[in-house]
């Protein structure tokens, strides 16, 4: 699973880390784009950094594609909670459209695009959480909210 955290950071609430006042909860493929670059993607995760080079998950800040791409469109990252932390102006939530197939296209500052695309018929795709609110959740196409 992919999570990503939106709106104001804060401690969470069981005391370890830190979390988003938003965040999406990615089970499903998703990209980032830019321009017409994907910049990186689910499937980056098992590609080493480097041409030539190894996976290693234990290392999260290079240990493979995906990590490296990340932190150089994010710009920091939190030793304390292993995450990668936005330090830039860039990549604020300006609009969000969804297909009928339970997809999602956020477009972000800075010209880059997250999209979300579920590819299975029952399995829990996404969701979206506001901390201690509501769950929106996609599960093979269709959306429920959990309270």
């Amino acid at each position: 699973m992919k999570v990503f955290h939106f709106g104001d950071i804060r401690p969470h609430p069981s005391g370890r880390g830190t979390v988003g006042a938003y965040a999406l909860h990615v089970q499903c493929p998703w990209r980032i784009v830019s321009d017409n670059t994907i910049v990186t993607g689910t499937s980056d995760r098992f590609l080493g950094a480097a041409e030539g080079q190894e996976t290693d998950h234990d290392d999260p800040r290079s240990g493979s594609l995906q990590f490296a791409r990340t932190e150089s469109l994010l710009k920091g990252y939190d030793d304390a909670t292993r995450s990668f932390v936005n330090v830039t102006d860039q990549l604020v939530v300006l609009a969000a459209h969804a297909d009928g197939f339970g997809g999602a296209d956020l477009l972000l500052s800075g010209d880059c695009r997250l999209q979300i695309f579920p590819d299975g018929s029952l399995a829990e795709d996404w969701r979206f959480v506001e901390l201690e609110g509501l769950h929106v959740v996609v599960e093979g196409g269709q959306v429920r909210v959990d309270e």
